[in-house]
């Protein structure tokens, strides 16, 4: 049992990581054009990329909480 929260944890570890690495290559685009008066262009493209960065980080925050509560665990039953 404790071989495997221990696995269970390195995995998380991992796969994490993965998340926080592909979350930070999200292409977010920063140039906003305007004409005199008119809509900013390229607010919709810039919003989408924030929530796919936000989506990716909040699923390697709960791989990474889960990967803890393994290791907790794994020393609790130690």
């Amino acid at each position: 049992m404790h071989a495997i929260l221990n696995w269970g944890s390195i995995i998380g570890g991992f796969v994490s990581g993965a998340l926080w690495l592909y979350a930070s290559s999200v292409k977010v685009p920063t140039k906003l054009v305007t004409a005199y008066g008119g809509p900013i262009v390229g607010l919709d493209e810039m919003r989408s990329g924030f929530k796919k960065q936000a989506r990716y980080n909040s699923y390697a925050a709960v791989a990474t909480a889960l990967a803890a509560l393994l290791q907790a665990t794994a020393l609790i039953f130690q």
